[in-house]
């Protein structure tokens, strides 16, 4: 099929349209401020976490959140949830959504909040070594953390969601763990290639060849249990298109995934059905973190 110049321009303004936010959503800033405040409130009241160094860059850290006591320690350890935030790989910081953590911190599950490095300072390869780096920290430090390393969910939010993915992929033994008992990408991208066409290529600079590599629609294999794949009903295709396509994929290469369009949420409002014990999402997500691995 020919493209005259027309349709190129076309092509491009609804790749841009589908995927950078910014301009289509200009609530997300006070969104994101309201995430911040909440998180502040959260963590002054919460006087068992801390920031762990798993690297030597500054971002390189994860905010850790023991599981309420109050609830009880199995021998095994803890459920832990570890979430990775999002923003393209170029932009915010854990900090902004240590308030997903309260509900689950008040149920008895630990929480580890992932940061690394961003784009366009590293490219996007570095970014995935870097939370498989977190990974295998983690891992290695289960029973001082007081987790059980057999029940571990991983979840993440938009570029979060890519990354989640990705440590879904990667064999156990490489993480130094074990299969994930869930996977939970929210508003996920799995599919890089169309964002070549975007200014957010601007900064994180992939290659054609990169963007193959590092899609998690083309893995051939997953290791996680089974995927709840999240998205808002207010998103654009792109993204809608994107988490019900990575659903089937998963499930074709045989992972069981469950899809669901949260509704009436955005892109960015959709972390709050993540974040409050009511809503059905936290539940599922609740539910597999109580769930004992097989064997």
């Amino acid at each position: 099929m020919e493209f005259d110049s027309q349709h190129v321009v076309e092509l491009v303004e609804a790749m841009e349209q589908n995927y950078s936010l910014r301009r289509r959503h200009p609530e997300r800033e006070s969104v994101y401020a309201d995430y911040s405040a909440r998180s502040e409130r959260f963590r002054n009241a919460t006087p068992g976490w801390r920031s762990l160094s798993y690297a030597a860059p500054e971002r390189c850290a994860i905010d850790w959140f023991p599981a309420d006591a109050a609830k009880g320690v199995p021998k095994e350890g803890t459920p832990l949830l570890v979430f990775i935030h999002g923003g393209f790989w170029r932009a915010l910081d854990r900090r902004i959504f240590s308030f997903i953590a309260e509900g689950y911190v008040k149920a008895g599950v630990s929480v580890a909040m992932l940061g690394y490095e961003l784009a366009p300072a590293v490219k996007l390869g570095r970014i995935v070594e870097q939370v498989s780096d977190a990974m295998r920290w983690l891992n290695r430090r289960a029973g001082e953390l007081g987790f059980d390393p057999r029940r571990v969910t991983v979840s993440g939010h938009s570029a979060g969601g890519h990354l989640a993915a990705m440590l879904s992929a990667t064999p156990p033994a490489d993480l130094e763990g074990h299969p994930f008992v869930a996977s939970v990408p929210v508003s996920g991208v799995f599919s890089l290639a169309p964002l070549l066409l975007t200014s957010v290529n601007d900064d994180v600079r992939m290659t054609p060849r990169e963007a193959l590599r590092l899609s998690p629609d083309g893995m051939e294999r997953f290791h996680a249990r089974e995927f709840i794949v999240a998205v808002g009903a207010r998103e654009t295709d792109g993204f809608i298109g994107q988490s019900r396509s990575f659903s089937t994929w998963a499930e074709r290469v045989g992972t069981p995934s469950r899809l669901v369009i949260v509704p009436n949420r955005t892109h960015f409002d959709v972390l709050e059905d993540l974040a409050r014990p009511e809503l059905p999402l936290f539940q599922q997500v609740f539910e597999a973190l109580l769930r004992l691995p097989a064997g």
